[in-house]
């Protein structure tokens, strides 16, 4: 084990690596702002030298400037430290920013999987195109429809049969009701589980 000294060397030099003083280091949980906890939070995760960090929406609690110093701080220890994430989040843009590969799941099960930028930009499963279209776009003349959902989000515990999103896909089909869909291959490594890509 380390010792004493050893120990207060180490806290200060990860208090110094996610962007916070040392002294710092002798504060009250209660002293800290949401994002200095958040980035506490993230030296405590760097405390053991992992190789992949999970982040549970890291940043949902945050304000959009603190939000945006979070991101800016995990991309920078990703590169400094070939660090891969595991982010799970409902945030769109958060994926967009600082992601290579995104998994869109729907009541537990990945329903659209691949390469960020040919997920976001060609959406092929119709829960992930009703999330994209949610997003808030800077130019309204090249703003998406929002697509609105029928009904209410089923139970996680008691999801209905075939494929799980078919009770508010605006697309379902007899077949939907009947089968969960396989993977279909829709582009280099974008996968997508919809029985439109294969109609009966």
């Amino acid at each position: 084990g380390l010792t004493r000294d050893q120990r207060h060397k180490k806290v200060s030099e990860l208090l110094e690596h996610v962007g916070l003083r040392p002294e710092m280091k002798d504060r009250y949980p209660h002293e800290f702002s949401g994002g200095q906890r958040q980035r506490i939070a993230i030296a405590r995760a760097l405390a053991v030298e992992p190789k992949l960090i999970v982040c549970d929406e890291p940043t949902s609690a945050l304000d959009v400037s603190v939000q945006a110093q979070i991101l800016n701080l995990l991309r920078q220890l990703q590169d400094e430290l070939d660090l891969s994430y595991l982010f799970v989040t409902h945030n769109i843009s958060v994926v967009a920013y600082l992601a290579d590969e995104v998994a869109v799941m729907y009541l537990g099960r990945i329903v659209e999987q691949g390469r960020v930028d040919d997920v976001l930009s060609n959406a092929k499963h119709p829960y992930t195109q009703a999330l994209l279209s949610a997003v808030p776009t800077v130019d309204s003349a090249t703003g998406r429809e929002v697509i609105q959902l029928e009904g209410d989000m089923p139970s996680p515990s008691n999801p209905p049969a075939g494929c799980h999103f078919h009770p508010r896909c605006l697309h379902a089909m007899p077949q939907c009701q009947q089968s969960y869909p396989e993977w279909t291959t829709v582009g280099q490594a974008h996968q997508v589980r919809c029985h439109l890509m294969n109609p009966a």
